[in-house]
């Protein structure tokens, strides 16, 4: 917050008005994950532009044809993967793993561990999925602590993201049905 109050003193008291739930991710009550979501409608505008001009019963057959071919999309993309995750994650992953080898992992028992970064000790609950850099908790991915710990026993990463990150997840419902 000082280093806001240092760039802009306008923004550092516009913020100090709201309560924290409101901005910070740490003191939210709900899952906000690492994506901001509140763009959606205006997203979907830009999407719709040409589709505005339509007839109603048009646009809706337009706005249909839209959302189909991106689920296609996106199903095809992940029966494509032989990942246990949706490719996002997988993505996610990999880019921590090469900062992860840098750090200084000191298992403790077959759960926990002691992970060093550049001086800073951060102790890991693979069994919690915990980290003191709280990261692990907030995005339900394993950080980069997590992962130099999962690294250090061989386990697969994926087996510590949320089950809402598992590639059955990104099957349409009527998909998911046939699984249970």
């Amino acid at each position: 917050m000082s280093n806001i109050a240092k760039v802009d003193k306008k923004t550092y008291d516009c913020l100090m008005e709201e309560p924290p739930e409101r901005w910070a991710r740490s003191c939210s009550p709900r899952r906000r994950y690492d994506m901001l979501t509140t763009n959606i409608v205006e997203s979907m505008n830009s999407v719709l532009l040409e589709a505005r001009e339509l007839p109603l019963s048009r646009m809706i057959d337009f706005i249909q044809v839209k959302l189909q071919r991106w689920f296609y999309k996106r199903r095809n993309e992940a029966e494509g993967t032989f990942y246990d995750v949706s490719c996002w994650v997988e993505k996610e992953l990999k880019k921590k793993i090469d900062l992860a080898f840098t750090l200084n992992v000191f298992p403790v028992d077959s759960w926990h561990s002691r992970v060093e970064e550049e001086g800073i000790t951060f102790l890991m609950d693979l069994n919690k999925r915990t980290c003191d850099c709280f990261l692990f908790q907030f995005d339900e991915l394993p950080c980069i602590h997590a992962i130099s710990a999962i690294e250090k026993r061989n386990i697969k990463k994926s087996n510590f993201c949320s089950h809402w990150y598992l590639k059955e997840l990104s099957r349409p419902w009527f998909a998911l049905r046939e699984l249970s």
